[in-house]
């Protein structure tokens, strides 16, 4: 109890600035699935697991190598050998850190830095506070396959980095900075490692790309199908002036898929007799597409079609589709959105000779890169 307390009186003491201090060395990212009230949590450590403020000072040394978590709905209650810390902060005030990585059970993966916790809509979220480039260690072998030219990698590293930290503040209100999924950047943690990516990191440690002086929206995709998508275009908003519509020679991806059954009762089609795309935009993708049925025509968007029929069969939204012999094809060029940097279309300039500068130079023209300051 005497601990406890002490700790708890600590806490009200501590400077708030800590929390306040917006740095780019460290990020915190929401990892695996949140976790439901009275669910029990464990993490593991090859090194003792120690309880530590934000700003790095050690408070607790717990002499265990693993602890429970547990959320009982309020409050977080943290547990050991011979050792408990009851009503834990919920606001990253106190971290769980270790000399070695930790292992975080419920989704059976290894991080470097430390893990501590937020509660949103009534469950845990369970947080990494991480060296920003450690984390980017954890993004590119799942961005881009290690096996990939090494200046492709570098391009990579630097579209992750500037993508993170222009995206800093995403989840602010929830407490961390980004996830670990495609609605941030994907992240594994140390598991996934590779030393090639490590190195494309290492390379070029503080490098981030900028226009007009400040951090650019690297934004990236598998390929661009052969052009390239402005980000007004896929998304509307203002034009954004190095995400641009122009043609890739670097990247096509072509694709073909025939429609089942299955697919036409998730748009609610039958008796389709004909079909005409229109609404072309300045990126050649398809904006709406009307299908002739019995019924009459049946409009709807690109966006949604790709969406029903699922992305991985649809690839892009640059397509043509033929009705042919009661069959439905769909034939298409590119993977993703198309806006910014083609990945297969840096692997392709890369084979050709390019390095990394030349590559962010065509994906993001007008842009520059350099060190964080």
């Amino acid at each position: 109890m005497k601990k406890i307390l002490m700790l708890a009186i600590f806490l009200i003491l501590l400077p708030t600035s800590i929390f306040a201090k917006e740095s780019y060395d460290r990020i915190d990212i929401k990892v695996g699935k949140s976790v439901n009230a009275k669910e029990n949590l464990k993490l593991k450590s090859k090194s003792n697991l120690n309880i530590i403020t934000s700003d790095n000072q050690v408070i607790n040394s717990t002499n265990n190598k693993e602890i429970e978590v547990m959320f009982d709905g309020k409050n977080i209650n943290v547990k050991g050998k011979n050792f408990k810390l009851a009503n834990f902060p919920q606001d990253g005030a106190f971290l769980i850190n270790s000399d070695s990585p930790i292992y975080v059970d419920k989704i059976k993966r290894n991080y470097r830095g430390s893990i501590s916790f937020r509660v949103n809509n009534g469950k845990l979220d369970i947080i990494n506070n991480v060296k920003l480039d450690d984390y980017l260690r954890g993004v590119l072998p799942k961005e881009m396959s290690p096996e990939f030219p090494m200046e492709s990698l570098k391009a990579q590293a630097l579209c992750s980095r500037s993508f993170a930290i222009n995206n800093f503040n995403k989840y602010i209100k929830k407490g961390y900075n980004l996830d670990d999924t495609t609605n941030s950047q994907v992240y594994y943690g140390k598991d996934v490692e590779e030393k090639s990516t490590d190195k494309a990191v290492e390379t070029t440690l503080g490098e981030v790309i900028k226009y007009d002086g400040k951090i650019a929206e690297t934004i990236f995709c598998a390929s661009s199908g052969g052009y390239t998508v402005s980000s007004s275009d896929a998304w509307g908003g203002n034009a954004v002036p190095y995400l641009i519509s122009k043609e890739d020679p670097y990247s096509t991806h072509p694709w073909e898929y025939t429609l089942k059954d299955s697919d036409l009762k998730k748009l609610n089609l039958s008796d389709v007799f004909g079909v005409n795309l229109d609404s072309m935009n300045t990126s050649n993708r398809v904006n709406n597409i009307s299908f002739s049925t019995s019924k009459g025509d049946i409009t709807m968007k690109a966006k949604d079609f790709r969406q029903k029929i699922g992305n991985t069969r649809i690839k892009s939204t640059l397509f043509d589709i033929a009705c042919d012999n009661n069959k439905i094809v769909v034939k298409g060029k590119g993977y993703g959105h198309g806006v910014g940097m083609s990945q297969y279309g840096a692997v392709e300039m890369a084979k050709k000779g390019n390095n990394y500068k030349d590559i962010i130079g065509f994906y993001f023209p007008g842009t520059n890169i350099e060190k964080i300051k």
